[in-house]
């Protein structure tokens, strides 16, 4: 089975976010990046399948050199071969784009299933795999939390609002969108991480997919940050100090206090 996974870089989330002059983005200058938590467990669960079926993995992702780091990190873990499309400001491009971009860099390579995380972490849209999937005119499951393959055909659990479960097939090709929490994700062995580091990137630019730039997938729509700003503060914590019975007891009559409990 040959299986691409679609991984992308976002801003390390535990770092201290600054606004950035324009007032439309933050300042990337000084900013360290690090893989989508969700794609995380896509790029795993793709990897488990391979072990289980046999095939190859392929790691891609539309950004600059810089993401190159995370897709070695991606063979290291057991991808096969990474692919980079080469696009210098990914925070420039809306979803619809990167969608369209993925599916035609996508079609060049022989695949059975396309996997990508249910979101990303920074935007948090939820479009990307289901947009890429209509380009691709293939089915496509989103949330997903376990996949059993039986030949041809995929037998699917999903989450559903509230935590139900529902159980869903479908043909390949076919593209997943994987829920976090699916699987554990590796850490890389350092003879695989060396490994990575000597490995080739194929990378994929607007001419290897018949168009003059990026541009032409844009779609007949304008997408424009309109404004980035902190959320106001909403006043200062109370801190509760003593014994954890004393604490208890505070913390309950701070719920009463604020209508958030009713009971006895």
């Amino acid at each position: 089975m040959n299986i691409i996974v679609c991984l992308k870089q976002v801003p390390n989330p535990d770092l201290q976010f600054q606004i950035a002059p324009s007032g439309t983005d933050i300042k990337r200058d000084t900013l360290n990046y690090k893989v989508n938590g969700c794609d995380e467990y896509a790029l795993e669960e793709a990897v488990r399948l391979k072990e289980k079926l046999k095939g190859k993995v392929t790691a891609i992702t539309v950004g600059p050199k810089r993401t190159e780091q995370m897709l070695r990190e991606a063979m290291a873990k057991g991808a096969d071969e990474a692919v980079r499309v080469s696009y210098e400001d990914p925070a420039a491009l809306n979803s619809y784009q990167v969608s369209k971009i993925l599916a035609e860099a996508i079609k060049k390579i022989p695949h059975d299933l396309v996997l990508t995380g249910v979101q990303s972490d920074d935007y948090i849209y939820s479009q990307t795999g289901a947009m890429m999937a209509g380009f691709l005119s293939c089915p496509h499951v989103s949330v997903v939390t376990k996949v059993t393959v039986e030949g041809q055909n995929l037998k699917i659990n999903r989450e559903l609002e509230g935590g139900d479960q529902e159980i869903v097939s479908t043909k390949l090709p076919a593209l997943l969108t994987i829920q976090s929490g699916i699987n554990q994700p590796r850490y890389a062995p350092l003879p695989a991480v060396m490994k990575a580091a000597r490995a080739p990137i194929r990378e994929i630019k607007p001419q290897d997919v018949g168009a003059q730039s990026w541009d032409q997938f844009a779609g007949g729509f304008q997408f424009k940050v309109r404004k980035v700003y902190l959320p106001p503060s909403r006043g200062k914590a109370e801190m509760f100090t003593g014994k954890a019975s004393d604490t208890a007891a505070k913390v309950a009559q701070l719920l009463k206090d604020k209508g958030f409990w009713r009971g006895g």
